[in-house]
């Protein structure tokens, strides 16, 4: 739905100084007693026994009937029928609202997925047909929770936290990046290489990825010039929220004033809960997601079977997605750095596999030690492995996970999640054969010309069209650098 900020429905996203403060609290309240829920067994055993007396233990003004239409199947059926179809006497106001609110959350995920198309033409092509191919071989619901982010920043060499879920398997902590002068020139340097490089989606980027933001003491100030650099806050996500309160709650106020959006606590205990929930009010937290990693947490919240995680694909199996399901918490179609080591990687999400065993392809990586370096290394990968079209004398085949079926001259291309269907095309079974043989796009138009009386110029045409919708083959081999061995600055 639109939000309309009559009164009856407000945005709760971007400026919120006009929002009335009893509509915040309405929103916050219920937001607590859904995380709480959905958290921890015992509290839905105390919500299903006496549910006034479960929520007030959470010291927030909500009525049962305010929360049942958000928990239970048959309820929540009718709920969402009445919200589709604005039927607002249904059901309690403030559950409409709780719902606009988490709508307009999805609807901004979607907004930055469009925000971070690329200014420069090569990078966007490539980006879309990652894009196209995720849908492909993770499924759309998982597709649409990625919003392929141009970039990512580790100011650490390492996390500390240690999850044993870690889908991106995080090294021990060995050091931070401190903030000196020189380190901080080459950090709004680089930011500047990267959007000059890829454009203003840079500022989509955010500032952790196989660490822990808050593991730097300096996050703070990197944050800050990553404001003053892109023009927009990067979201943090934090799983030691509470190991010095006062600081994150310090955090999120220095972010609120930059204007991000979005902040997340990975809440890795019902203890850590309860700690988020004691210090912070329901209104504080707002826009800052407890993100459920605890073990009781309802079972819609397993984890990606990914990283460290596959260590544990049978002791923790019910924690955790099937394997057959595909998995990856990556988020990125674009550079991945690591500042401390000065090293930037070309990245993008995959199912988690044997070979990529962290749900990400490593497509390059490169080193630099200076923002000029640096453009020139991101301009060289563009330049190699990224383009708008085919050339004739690329070699191409369908990827790996793609079947087919021929009826006529139409055929249907097919992946575990999508069938594509293209029609009226002559001898389809010709081409797709052809397509499973890593066959040069000269040879094959060249074929089809003789063989099927199919221009070559149709060909070409024909094949960039799968290219652009992601069903050729583009995985690369396993990236081995030898990178240099840097001292902490």
């Amino acid at each position: 739905m639109e939000i309309s900020n009559d009164g009856q429905f407000m945005s709760l996203m971007g400026d919120i100084s006009n929002v009335p403060k009893a509509y915040i609290s309405q929103i916050a309240h219920i937001k607590r007693v859904l995380e709480r829920w959905v958290s921890d067994p015992k509290y839905r055993e105390e919500f299903e026994v006496d549910a006034a007396k479960a929520i007030a233990s959470l010291n927030v003004d909500v009525k049962k009937e305010e929360i049942t239409p958000l928990i239970y199947e048959e309820e929540a059926k009718k709920f969402v029928d009445a919200f589709n179809n604005k039927e607002w006497d249904k059901f309690p106001l403030s559950t409409f609202r709780y719902k606009a609110f988490f709508e307009e959350k999805k609807k901004h995920r979607t907004f930055i997925r469009e925000e971070s198309r690329s200014s420069n033409p090569k990078i966007d092509a490539w980006r879309h047909r990652q894009i196209n191919r995720c849908a492909g071989v993770l499924g759309l619901k998982k597709a649409e929770a990625l919003v392929h982010a141009p970039a990512a920043f580790e100011i650490s060499n390492g996390c500390s936290v240690g999850c044993w879920f870690c889908g991106v398997t995080a090294p021990k902590f060995e050091h931070n990046w401190p903030y000196t002068a020189e380190n901080a020139a080459l950090w709004k340097g680089s930011l500047q290489a990267l959007k000059d490089v890829m454009g203003p989606c840079v500022k989509n980027g955010f500032m952790y990825w196989a660490t822990d933001p808050l593991d730097n003491p300096e996050y703070e100030k990197f944050l800050k010039d990553f404001h003053t650099v892109t023009g927009r806050c990067p979201q943090t996500t934090t799983a030691m929220g509470t190991k010095d309160l006062d600081r994150t709650r310090a955090l999120f106020n220095l972010s609120a004033s930059l204007g991000s959006d979005i902040d997340r606590f990975s809440v890795l205990s019902l203890k850590m809960l309860s700690q988020i929930h004691e210090f912070f009010t329901p209104e504080e937290l707002l826009r800052v997601e407890c993100i459920p990693q605890n073990k009781e947490a309802k079972d819609r919240y397993v984890k990606a079977n990914a990283g460290r995680a596959r260590d544990f694909t049978e002791k923790k199996q019910a924690e955790l997605t099937k394997e057959k399901d595909g998995s990856t918490i990556a988020c990125v179609s674009g550079f991945l750095f690591n500042m401390a080591r000065r090293e930037v990687r070309l990245v993008t999400p995959c199912t988690a596999n044997e070979k990529w065993p962290l749900g990400y392809w490593v497509i390059d990586k490169r080193t630099f030690d200076s923002p000029e370096a640096l453009k020139a290394e991101l301009e060289s990968m563009v330049d190699k492995h990224m383009r708008i079209e085919l050339e004739l004398g690329d070699r191409i085949r369908l990827r790996k996970d793609i079947s087919w079926e021929v009826d006529g001259d139409d055929f249907k291309l097919i992946s575990d999640y999508l069938k594509v269907t293209f029609y009226k095309h002559k001898n389809p079974t010709s081409l797709l054969k052809m397509l499973e043989q890593d066959l040069k796009i000269e040879d094959i138009a060249l074929r089809r010309m003789r063989e099927d009386q199919v221009e070559m110029a149709e060909t070409f045409f024909m094949l960039n069209e799968l290219f652009r919708k992601g069903f050729l083959n583009e995985e690369p081999e396993m990236v081995k650098i030898n990178l240099p061995v840097l001292t902490p600055a």
